[in-house]
């Protein structure tokens, strides 16, 4: 048994909502894409992510028409190649539409999607929209961030601390519309009874450090739509600086 929310806000220092999910509890899938760009329409980005992730997903309860347009790896799970089929082709149309239209040269978009199979939650992403596990009170980040200053935080060139304020911590090194060959990472978790999961895109976590979002996430007595709605109005009350998008999913 699944349940689950979805909610989105503007935040308090956006003109536009450049974030877009997907919540599919018949299928258990689930998107957030955070448009990349601003002026390049980083929304349209966003928007051809979720629905071509979603449209291939949906395509493998009609197995007659899966098609495999970037090859079949025998050495990995069916659900891997799913995902990672799913995350080439939003790349490629993602990138195609750029080059076409003269106002979205240069858009991108971050992915997580998770989808969830007898007891296992597979899960991909691009970018730096997270996804988290609460079990036995103990939060789990499941996602490491594909941004620049990752990179140096996993070397020691820089500290946690400096991380925080540094001027490049929004620069992502992989984007969905990349003209290169896609490189999503895919994993997976088994899922275990009274398990809650997040999945966020970065105004959340911009303002929320992981100790605050356990504390919130922890609160086992709301249903996801009431957490949800607490995370959106702490990160809005921390300053609101971009775009806030959260899914919130009890598994039992």
């Amino acid at each position: 048994m699944i349940r689950a929310a979805a909610l989105s806000h503007l935040g308090r220092r956006r003109t536009h909502n450049g974030d877009r999910y997907s919540l599919d509890n018949e299928r258990q899938i689930y998107i957030v894409a955070d448009g990349l760009g601003g002026q390049a329409k980083g929304y349209v980005a966003a928007d051809l992510t979720v629905s071509t992730i979603e449209d291939f997903l949906r395509l493998t309860y009609n197995p007659s028409e899966l098609t495999w347009p970037f090859g079949y790896d025998i050495e990995l799970p069916f659900e891997h190649n799913v995902l990672r089929t799913a995350l080439r082709l939003a790349n490629m149309r993602v990138y195609r539409n750029a080059t076409r239209v003269d106002s979205c040269v240069g858009m991108g978009s971050t992915a997580l999607v998770v989808w969830i199979r007898e007891k296992t939650a597979y899960f991909s992403h691009v970018g730096d929209s997270r996804f988290y596990l609460l079990r036995g009170g103990a939060l789990h980040r499941l996602t490491e961030d594909h941004t620049l200053i990752q990179m140096q935080l996993r070397q020691g060139i820089i500290s946690p601390q400096e991380a925080k304020t540094h001027a490049l911590r929004h620069v992502v090194t992989r984007a969905i519309g990349s003209s290169q060959p896609l490189e999503a990472t895919i994993q997976q978790q088994a899922l275990l009874p009274a398990d809650r999961l997040l999945l966020c895109s970065d105004g959340l976590t911009d303002h929320l450090e992981d100790e605050a979002l356990s504390e919130i996430l922890s609160q086992a007595g709301n249903d996801p739509e009431a957490v949800g709605r607490q995370l959106l109005d702490q990160a809005n009350n921390s300053g609101g600086s971009d775009n806030i998008t959260v899914i919130l999913i009890d598994y039992s």
